[in-house]
């Protein structure tokens, strides 16, 4: 009988000490690591962001406001390419206006590369008017942006990185 009592009281004693043990091990697990907002989703409200796909640590967001549809291309520490895609088959002050937001954008999700927005939506818009609007690609740099444009029946693609 004292033998049954010793080894029911080592059992609990042993028992209490290993949930102590695994309790402040799961305290440790438990801290939720930093996270870091690449997208800035607040600047661009207007565009609706939404995840459309991850795979391998890369994420890609889409959205879409008037005339201009968005696409973000992250991986977990920044932005890594922009492309957007526009109607250009539209009056010229359409184009202007749909211009002027494209750098608008460049500008909120790559900040501090485009120093004259106005001059640099000047650059844009004498590089698109002088591509065929049948068909037609090149690749030119907006300030610090590098944009690779693609022209197919009057629908610019723009892929903007850094």
């Amino acid at each position: 009988m004292k033998k049954a009592f010793l080894y029911i009281l080592s059992a609990l004693f042993i028992g209490s000490g290993v949930s102590i043990i695994s309790v402040d091990a799961a305290s440790v697990n438990t801290d939720e690591a930093e996270q870091i907002e690449v997208v800035p989703f607040a600047q661009l409200t207007d565009y609706q962001i939404l995840l459309t796909g991850s795979e391998n640590g890369i994420s890609t967001y889409s959205g879409v406001k008037n005339n201009i549809r968005l696409s973000l291309q992250t991986d977990s520490k920044e932005i890594s390419k922009v492309i957007i895609a526009f109607d250009y088959d539209t009056s010229s002050s359409v184009k202007s206006a749909d211009i002027a937001e494209i750098i608008n954008i460049s500008n909120k999700i790559f900040p501090n590369k485009i120093s004259d927005a106005k001059a640099a939506a000047e650059i844009l818009e004498e590089k698109l008017s002088d591509m065929n609007i049948a068909r037609d690609e090149d690749i030119f740099n907006v300030e610090q942006l590098r944009v690779e444009a693609h022209i197919n029946n009057g629908m610019v693609n723009l892929r903007i990185t850094k």
